[in-house]
């Protein structure tokens, strides 16, 4: 997948999710999340074309990739996630890992890492780690506690998010985990594992953007969990 179109699918699914701000909603904290998410996909949209901007111009975008990708993106999806998690020992528990990760992002970028010049590996695989196990948990409970959702799952919004954000983690995982020794491979295998990366990331992005259309595509009964 080229840039241009993984552009184009982050700045489509930024306009699915505005459209969807006409659709009314019945729950006020559903217009919470939808309005979060929307603020998300803007702040990604935001980074990537000023990222690709510096590529064109020849310069460095790693700098930018290690704030508002590693550090930043990770935070604010964790804070997502963290909403939709009903028991309070669990937030805290999210919370001292959020303040552990900013913690450990200060210390790599002092010592191991410098931001200007690597892309964050070790800070970034934390940050992944956090995500999955987060996400693990909150699928665990739909699908093990009856009523977690009070409607079918198909439905909810967020059931999408958590899968959407499952399936580009777990491979970014991997792939961002070895980053700094791919690039000794051969040119043409790198290309196409950062273009597989890159639908991935399309698809994260398409899927928060079209979440909340889900209470209205999946209205009937029979698509229960």
């Amino acid at each position: 997948m080229s840039h241009h179109v993984y552009l184009s699918c982050i700045g489509l699914g930024l306009l699915c999710s505005f459209l969807n701000f006409y659709q009314r909603k019945p729950r006020k904290e559903e217009n919470r999340a939808h309005e979060y998410i929307f603020f998300l996909i803007f702040y990604v949209l935001a980074f990537e074309i000023y990222a690709y901007y510096l590529v064109q111009n020849g310069q460095k975008n790693v700098l930018v990739y290690n704030i508002f990708f590693v550090c930043g993106e990770t935070l604010l999806i964790l804070i997502y996630l963290k909403s939709l998690v009903n028991l309070d020992v669990v937030k805290k528990r999210i919370d001292q890992f959020m303040q552990f990760f900013t913690v450990w992002a200060i210390v790599n970028s002092i010592f191991f890492q410098k931001p200007t010049e690597l892309f964050q590996q070790y800070t970034h695989l934390l940050g992944s780690f956090g995500i999955v196990v987060v996400s693990c948990y909150l699928l665990y409970r739909v699908f093990l506690e009856e009523g977690y959702w009070d409607q079918p799952l198909l439905k909810v919004p967020h059931f999408w998010n958590i899968a959407a954000i499952l399936l580009f983690y777990c491979p970014n995982f991997i792939y961002f985990g070895a980053i700094n020794i791919l690039w000794d491979i051969d040119k043409w295998y790198l290309t196409v594992l950062a273009s597989m990366n890159r639908i991935f990331a399309a698809l994260l992005y398409l899927i928060f953007g079209l979440s909340f259309y889900s209470s209205f595509i999946f209205s009937t009964d029979r698509y229960g969990r």
